[in-house]
């Protein structure tokens, strides 16, 4: 392979040093070149001769010419199918199926005007004048046929940007897993057309989320299911911090007592020694609001890549791929050791009659239960048997985990079974007794009013 020009010219000139012709301070001069290199030059003149100064590159392909068939397909992919995906998250749906960095990958979207949707103010700026360009040339421009640029101008018009406050992500410590859990809800269009709750758990210590559930309202319902899997899957939290909704707080107070009443919510975390915290301010639980804000930025875009639009297929996808997938990338690993997630030996059945809602109520002269407007009785669970009670006794309504209708008399659980009509249940023997007891005739004494007034009457006769 010959020489080109300036390496002919390199070659002469540490020939002429070899040669004792010039000085290799002549060289540097000449080269524009320090000692080192010139010294460098020398040995390779010596071992290789002309072959030594042929550039490494010659006859090789540019790998950025290699490279620009792969990003104007990682492009058109972005552009066709993961537009509402934020650049950091499409990169991660395709490095392991292109080989290209992401700051390549970035800096070549950013050349071609492809921004996230969750960019900085002065490139949203920057990005919606250089749009409104891209609109006016493209409206004036007869010739449309490129259909990537049409693709393009079709995203800079719909695309809707997003700005999301950016947290830095700190590892707490000082904090042990399970010390704090801050549960919180989020409504959004995040699949289908209809807004949903996403309420989810978030630890403190460790950012791990939880687990997530989706509810069209946002129910005490929802935190149920999610407190129900952290205690199974993990134990039971030190403390639980949420916002003041009527599901964890109160302002009523109890009739009898100088105390707020405890919610349905409430009541549970005191009878399993979970400390409930509620505050109104948004900082004081920025983890999951920051989980929010993530979930708002991924999720709703990889719902609609996995076409996802009923809400038990969303649980799923939100659960088993999208949950484990964030854990593992933003997430901290669990220090078993100062761990405060309290291990229990709860069952799912034990755990039906706890995460429940309870309610006071009084059974009627028929053995049955009143319960917004209808008629319930208590049957034994074992024997099927219906049990009956006197007239008033007190009993608790349960609305258990799993939606079914129980109730507590006497520390008894009974299964609660729907009548249509309200009737009379038999009594017991002893309660037929006890009934049918005769009343004493009363004789008043002898000196009752009445009696004297009738002694007086007789005599006078």
């Amino acid at each position: 392979m010959e020489l080109n020009e300036k390496e002919q010219r390199k070659y002469k000139i540490i020939e002429q040093v070899v040669n004792n012709e010039i000085s290799k301070k002549d060289a540097e001069n000449q080269l524009k070149l320090s000692r080192k290199q010139i010294n460098r030059l020398i040995i390779v003149f010596k071992e290789q001769g002309k072959d030594g100064f042929i550039h490494k590159n010659r006859g090789k392909v540019n790998s950025n010419k290699k490279a620009s068939n792969i990003i104007s397909e990682i492009k058109e992919l972005y552009i066709k199918e993961y537009y509402d995906y934020n650049l950091e998250a499409f990169y991660e749906v395709i490095e392991n199926q292109y080989n290209i960095s992401y700051s390549t990958m970035y800096n070549e979207f950013l050349k071609d005007d492809i921004i996230s949707p969750i960019a900085h103010k002065k490139t949203i700026k920057l990005y919606n004048e250089k749009m409104q360009t891209a609109i006016a040339v493209f409206n004036e421009n007869d010739n449309k046929s490129d259909e990537l640029l049409e693709s393009k101008v079709e995203l800079f018009k719909t695309r809707k940007i997003e700005q999301e406050k950016a947290y830095i992500r700190r590892s707490s410590n000082f904090l042990a897993f399970g010390q704090e859990v801050q549960m919180d809800a989020c409504s959004k269009l995040w699949f289908g057309n209809i807004v949903s709750f996403l309420h989810l758990a978030v630890d403190k210590a460790t950012k791990k989320v939880l687990f997530g559930w989706f509810e069209y309202e946002e129910i005490t319902r929802g935190y149920f299911v999610v407190l129900c899997h952290i205690l199974l899957n993990y134990g039971i939290p030190y403390k639980i911090k949420t916002d003041n909704r009527s599901s964890f707080s109160t302002n009523r107070k109890d009739k009898d007592k100088n105390k707020f009443n405890v919610t349905q919510f409430g009541r549970i975390c005191e009878y399993l020694g979970i400390l409930l915290d509620t505050t109104s301010n948004a900082v004081s639980k920025a983890n999951v609001e920051r989980e929010n804000g993530t979930f708002k930025n991924r999720l709703i875009a990889e719902l609609r890549h996995e076409n996802i639009t009923e809400i038990d297929a969303a649980n799923e996808y939100l659960n088993k791929v999208f949950i484990p997938k964030m854990n593992k990338k933003f997430s901290y690993d669990i220090n078993e050791k100062n761990s405060m997630m309290k291990k229990n030996d709860y069952t799912y059945d034990d755990l039906n009659l706890i995460i429940s809602e309870r309610y006071k109520r009084l059974i009627d002269n028929a053995s049955s239960i009143s319960f917004y407007g209808k008629y319930y009785v208590p049957v034994d669970d074992d024997t099927g048997e219906i049990m009956t009670y006197k007239h008033r006794t007190e009993c608790t309504i349960i609305i258990a985990y799993d939606s079914s209708y129980w109730c507590e008399i006497e520390k008894n659980y009974y299964r609660l079974c729907e009548i249509s009509k309200r009737e009379k249940i038999m009594k017991t023997e002893e309660e037929k007794q006890i009934s049918h007891t005769p009343k004493q005739k009363y004789i008043p004494p002898d000196n009752h009013p009445w009696r004297k007034d009738m002694k007086k009457f007789f005599n006078e006769k």
